[in-house]
């Protein structure tokens, strides 16, 4: 394989993980910030009552990591374990299929979590410390 080739694999594997990066960060941020969960901790209610601001520095940075981090990872895994095994269409392909389910199962996780079943009913921690758990 000559040196221009190998060079293309890795711009390609380069560029779609940045891609699959900026892509989970943006749909985690989307996510996160749409649920109910984000807008009952962000004030909600009448005048600010409720408004939880720690989800800022707490929730937050980790939603936007797990985006950020998840969807690049499966895609280099792929590409790593497909490598020297068929065309190299064909590896991106199936690496782009593989991430995509992953980053569907990782919003719909989130989505879950932060959409409780109950939303008059959310419990910020395990002690009534909140006004919103009275």
């Amino acid at each position: 394989m000559d040196v221009l080739t190998r060079m293309g694999h890795r711009d390609t594997a380069g560029y779609g993980g940045c891609a699959t990066a900026a892509l989970g960060t943006v749909t985690a941020l989307y996510v996160w910030g749409a649920s109910r969960r984000t807008r009952l901790h962000m004030g909600s209610g009448f005048e600010g009552q409720g408004r939880d601001l720690s989800v800022l520095w707490t929730e937050l940075p980790l939603v936007l990591l797990a985006g950020a981090l998840i969807p690049p990872v499966t895609w280099l895994l792929t590409l790593r374990l497909l490598r020297g095994r068929g065309a190299p269409r064909a590896r991106v392909l199936i690496a782009a299929t593989c991430t995509a389910g992953v980053l569907t199962t990782s919003a719909w996780g989130l989505h879950t979590w932060a959409n409780p079943h109950d939303p008059d009913r959310v419990r910020l921690s395990g002690t009534p410390a909140s006004d919103l758990d009275q």
